[in-house]
């Protein structure tokens, strides 16, 4: 249940991402911290040649994004579990990442996105998408395994393992950084 109200909650947040993503009709795509799915079959609509891989640390979240990507799974889709600190993929694979909604509770920002650096193609993109959520709310306190960052603070991040070409964009509380690996 709290995988469907996720994805409700944050629905907004993906309808006006995906207005604002290129996202490339072929080639390899991953999603990571992919909850239940529900990205990765927006990605599979928006790449009809692309191949997709939604990547989780969570049992249940990769149990619910099979059942939702069923049709695809095993053709042009992939859901596998497994943390962001050492991914079980090739250098250079994807030529596009991106990560909706996930990265307040990576572990260590900066060596994480070196990780996914690292899985990037030359020229591939990655793209960050978050709400801040209410700035009424101790986000840190109410969930202790969270660290809030700004755009900027991401994009930060994103220079330091490499990523030019490092774009913002927002709308009220939403972002998205988008950054291509030279």
């Amino acid at each position: 249940m709290m995988l469907v109200s996720m994805e409700k909650e944050h629905l907004p947040m993906a309808k006006w991402a995906f207005t604002q993503l290129h996202v490339p009709k072929y080639g390899y795509i991953l999603d990571i911290g992919c909850g239940g799915g529900y990205n990765v079959r927006r990605l599979l609509g928006a790449s009809p040649n692309g191949k997709v891989v939604g990547f989780d640390i969570s049992e249940e979240s990769v149990r619910k994004a099979k059942k939702i990507n069923k049709k695809e799974i095993g053709k042009r889709c992939r859901i596998q579990q497994g943390s962001v600190e050492k991914m079980p993929f090739q250098d250079g694979k994807f030529d596009f990442v991106t990560a909706f909604e996930t990265v307040f509770f990576w572990p260590d920002l900066s060596q994480n996105i070196k990780e996914v650096y690292r899985v990037v193609k030359p020229k591939g993109r990655f793209a960050v998408i978050n709400n801040y959520g209410d700035p009424g709310i101790d986000w840190e306190k109410k969930v202790p395994c969270m660290k809030r960052r700004t755009a900027e603070e991401i994009k930060q991040f994103m220079e330091d393992a490499g990523f030019a070409n490092i774009t913002i964009a927002k709308k009220d509380n939403l972002f998205l950084v988008i950054g291509e690996r030279e």
